[in-house]
C-alpha cells in the first residue's frame, strides 16, 4: 500500500490524505482470529478497524475472555465498531435508535467510544437509505464511503476483483477495503477444511468452559474422550 502512496487511515481522517485506505475487518464469527490478525498488522504498521457484533450466536462480547480481547485490539492500535444485524430486529423498528442503542452498549463494554458501524448483510433498502446514526457515528454503506470510495470485499473467502491491481493502478484516491479474518491462516485453506475446524472445535471449547464452571468435569467426561468423539463426527 504505502509504496503505492496510499496511507491507511480511520473513517474520520481519511482526508488528512491525498489516497487513503481504509481497512476494515468484519467480525462474524471469531474473536480469537480477529485478534490473530490485529497483532499481525500491528507487528507491520498497520491500523484498522474491527466490527464486532453484539447479536452473535458464535460469541458473546462480555465473556471476560472476548472482552480482554476487544480492549486488547484497540490497545494495539485498532479501533472497534459495530457490526449491526438488522434481520435481528425485523420489518418495522426504528434501525437508527437500534443501531445507536448498540453502539452504547459496545462503548460500555470495550470502555472506549464507538464512531463506526458496519452492517451485517445490508439489505437492499440499508444500501439505499444512506442512514446518518449518532453524532460523530460513521456509516461503512453510507455514501460518503459505499459510492465514492472504491468498496472492495473478500465476501463469502471470494474476491470480485483484483485487489493487487486495484492498489497498483492508482486509479482510486480512496479506498475501503472489507476482509474477513475468519478466513485467513498462515497457509492456504479451503473453505471447508476451515468451517469443518471451526465447527469441530466447538466442543473442546465447550469442555474447556464446563470445566472452569463444574467440579471434577474429568470424572464424568475426560477430555480425550471428547477428542476421540471429534475425530469420529
Amino acid at each position: 500500500m504505502n509504496e503505492n502512496g496510499y496511507a491507511f487511515s480511520s473513517y474520520k481522517e481519511y482526508g488528512n490524505y491525498e489516497k487513503a485506505v481504509i481497512l476494515r475487518h468484519d467480525i462474524d464469527a471469531s474473536i480469537d482470529k480477529a485478534l490473530e490478525m490485529a497483532q499481525l498488522e500491528n507487528e507491520i504498521g498497520i491500523s484498522s478497524t474491527y466490527f464486532v457484533m453484539l447479536t452473535s450466536d458464535h460469541y458473546n462480547i462480555f465473556s471476560k475472555k472476548n472482552e480482554y480481547s476487544l480492549r486488547h485490539i484497540i490497545n494495539l492500535g485498532h479501533k472497534v465498531g459495530l457490526h449491526f444485524d438488522e434481520a435481528k430486529y425485523g420489518f418495522g423498528t426504528d434501525l437508527v435508535e437500534n443501531v445507536n442503542r448498540e453502539c452504547e452498549i459496545l462503548g460500555y463494554c470495550i470502555d472506549n467510544s464507538v464512531d463506526a458501524v458496519s452492517m451485517h448483510r445490508p439489505s437492499k433498502k440499508t444500501l439505499e437509505m444512506n442512514y446518518i446514526f449518532g453524532e460523530g457515528v460513521s456509516n461503512t454503506y453510507s455514501e460518503e464511503f459505499f459510492s465514492k470510495f472504491k468498496y472492495v470485499s473478500d465476501s463469502r473467502m471470494h474476491w470480485r476483483e483484483d485487489i493487487i491491481e486495484i492498489i497498483k493502478s492508482g486509479k482510486y484516491p480512496q479506498i475501503q477495503l472489507l476482509t474477513h479474518p475468519f478466513w485467513y491462516y498462515e497457509r492456504n485453506r479451503s473453505m471447508k477444511e476451515i468451517l469443518f475446524e471451526f465447527i469441530n472445535n466447538a466442543c473442546m471449547e465447550r469442555y474447556n468452559v464446563q470445566n472452569e464452571n463444574m467440579v471434577d468435569l474429568g470424572n464424568v467426561i475426560k477430555a480425550d474422550e471428547i477428542l476421540k468423539r471429534k475425530d469420529i463426527l
